[in-house]
């Protein structure tokens, strides 16, 4: 059960042109929106903050959300773990490539830049942190140095909702949970400390 409560929407009237937009294209507004803009000021933050990355195309949409996965599901935070699944399956990465990602070292799948990559990722949400140089030296054969400060934003972006997400214990929303259930239960996951929605009549 949620620690704080998230505000109701018609709370926020500020945000509801993005809320609609979210409507259309997720089918819902997550919780930890709805939390966070307790606090409006830092809510216009993380969206000014999150619609810079947005602008940011050098490395595909596709990589960054499989890497923020994989830290996701490395640090432990459950919530963040199938919220990046759902996102994946809504950008239109494979679901194979989903269910796959923790086997990226060997799936054929995987190219071995996005290896590197994922490597990155992977260890971008061990605790403690697990990157070395010889990621760096890796990614370089790949990839540019504004193409790594890219990753390492997308990544860390979702490294704070990780920890916002897994301190507040926040609730699950319904499309998360059918997503989750579908890519993630052959890896064993479930929803820990995050209360699942009400079954719907």
């Amino acid at each position: 059960m949620a620690h704080v409560d998230p505000c109701d929407r018609s709370e926020l009237s500020e945000f509801e042109d993005y809320f609609h937009f979210l409507d259309d294209h997720a089918g819902y507004v997550p919780n930890a929106f709805l939390t966070l803009a307790r606090i409006p000021e830092l809510f216009r933050g993380y969206l000014e903050f999150s619609a810079a990355l947005a602008r940011c195309t050098s490395v595909s949409t596709e990589l960054k959300t499989l890497m923020s996965h994989l830290a996701s599901s490395a640090y432990g935070c459950r919530f963040c773990e199938a919220h990046t699944a759902h996102t994946g399956v809504r950008r239109g990465v494979d679901a194979e490539r989903i269910e796959s990602v923790w086997e990226f070292e060997h799936s054929p799948l995987f190219t071995d830049a996005e290896r590197a990559a994922l490597r990155l990722g992977r260890d971008m949400g061990q605790v403690p942190n697990q990157v070395t140089d010889a990621h760096f030296a890796d990614l370089r054969r790949y990839f540019s140095d504004e193409q790594i400060v890219e990753m390492v934003a997308a990544v860390s972006l979702f490294g704070f909702w990780n920890r916002w997400n897994d301190t507040m214990a926040t609730d699950l929303e319904l499309p998360i949970v059918k997503v989750a259930d579908a890519l993630l239960a052959g890896r064993g996951w479930q929803p820990g400390k995050h209360r699942l929605p009400e079954p719907a009549d």
